[in-house]
């Protein structure tokens, strides 16, 4: 059954996130064969022809086979597959349930996403079509296709581009999938799905603003997914044109000595010459050239400190966030750092600082701190503080 694209319409936004505030997808060189190949997912549970010029990011676990793709000059995965294994023939009721439970509990953008229509198709799959919103607000239009094979459920993905060629590539990649049933996979629920899209980095709460004397700042936090330690993070915003020019950028990195799996952290990024008046966008990206991951990171965290604090206002509606922090272990902390994410009424944050206030912690031993965030993008609805140090 071949699968055509319901494309929908797509809403203009004065700076809109380019990007959907996932980690910047950096495709490999094309070769010069660019003819198309059978890939055949690790497990076997898929296979799909793609061209040889695409880059691939495989997900491969007990319980879920995942592969994106992603066409050269592309910022992010356009098409992505993943499959599991129910442990019992998929009829129609079931299929049916799965449907329901990915489009409105399971699928990792939910929150962000609006199903617009939903088609059965001749085989008896079934496509979806929506809108989601990225980071900083554009629109993005996606079809979900959703079919099963014997025990087997197979979910794709496409995000569909404006240009029509590189529609109809997509559209004739997507008609080659086809399930296996290596019988690799565990059974497993429709939650399982939840992390096939995840990026192990991931952009969230962004909120643009601009200071009362002109300054313009692009503030969020970076939530770490993976298994490994994200130390001194570069994150950039690039300012660009409706035409997608650049006309400014700033580069920074995220806040505190190091991010945790499962951690969070802060960034603003400051354009002190102010938005300039040609952009209509902005792009985020995480990360950079020589840039990666570390299983582990020389990095103190609750582990080793506790603390108290409470925040004040003080004359300009300046916020101060004050209080103690002491090291709970059996060895010195040096360079203790407080570091505050402020946050407004929708969950975005519109502030964040951080102070480091003393040049060591020994063991047993207390210090004050006191940040100052003298900017803040909205009214604070609620902070989060975190205090790290180094061996």
């Amino acid at each position: 059954m071949m699968r055509n694209f319901v494309v929908a319409a797509l809403l203009a936004l004065l700076l809109t996130g380019c990007s959907g505030g996932a980690v910047v997808f950096a495709p490999t060189p094309a070769p010069p064969d660019t003819s198309p190949f059978i890939y055949v997912h690790p497990s076997g549970a898929f296979s799909v022809s793609v061209p040889r010029s695409w880059a691939v990011q495989e997900q491969n676990t007990t319980q879920l086979a995942a592969a994106a793709f992603s066409a050269p000059g592309s910022d992010e995965p356009g098409l992505r597959f993943a499959v599991m294994n129910t442990g019992t023939p998929v009829d129609a009721a079931l299929l049916g349930e799965t449907i329901t439970a990915y489009q409105t509990q399971v699928r990792p953008d939910v929150r962000r996403y609006t199903e617009t229509i939903r088609q059965a198709m001749g085989d008896g799959s079934w496509r979806m079509s929506g809108l989601r919103q990225t980071v900083g607000g554009q629109t993005q239009a996606l079809n979900t296709f959703i079919q099963r094979s014997g025990d087997y459920i197979g979910v794709i993905e496409v995000l569909l581009p404006a240009d029509e060629a590189q529609r109809v590539a997509y559209q004739n990649v997507v008609n080659t999938f086809t399930i296996g049933q290596s019988g690799s996979l565990q059974p497993a629920q429709a939650a399982a799905l939840a992390d096939v899209w995840a990026n192990p980095l991931e952009i969230l709460n962004v909120a643009t603003w601009t200071t009362p004397a002109g300054v313009f700042f692009v503030t969020g936090e970076v939530a770490n997914r993976g298994a490994a330690w994200a130390v001194a993070l570069p994150v950039r915003a690039v300012l660009q044109t409706a035409d997608g020019l650049p006309v400014a950028e700033a580069v920074d990195t995220v806040m505190g000595y190091g991010l945790p799996p499962g951690g969070f952290a802060p960034f603003s990024l400051r354009f002190g010459q102010g938005q300039p008046a040609l952009s209509a966008s902005y792009h985020l990206s995480l990360g950079g050239e020589g840039w990666a991951t570390t299983p582990d990171a020389a990095v103190y965290g609750t582990d080793e400190l506790t603390w108290d604090d409470q925040s004040t206002f003080e004359a300009g509606g300046v916020l101060v966030i004050s209080g103690s922090a002491t090291n709970i272990s059996d060895h010195a902390v040096r360079a203790p750092r407080a570091l505050a994410t402020v946050f407004d009424a929708d969950g975005r944050v519109i502030a964040a600082g951080f102070t480091d206030f003393a040049p060591e912690l020994p063991a047993g031993g207390a210090a004050a701190f006191r940040l100052t965030i003298p900017d803040l993008g909205a009214a604070p609805a609620n902070y989060i503080l975190n205090i790290q140090g180094l061996p």
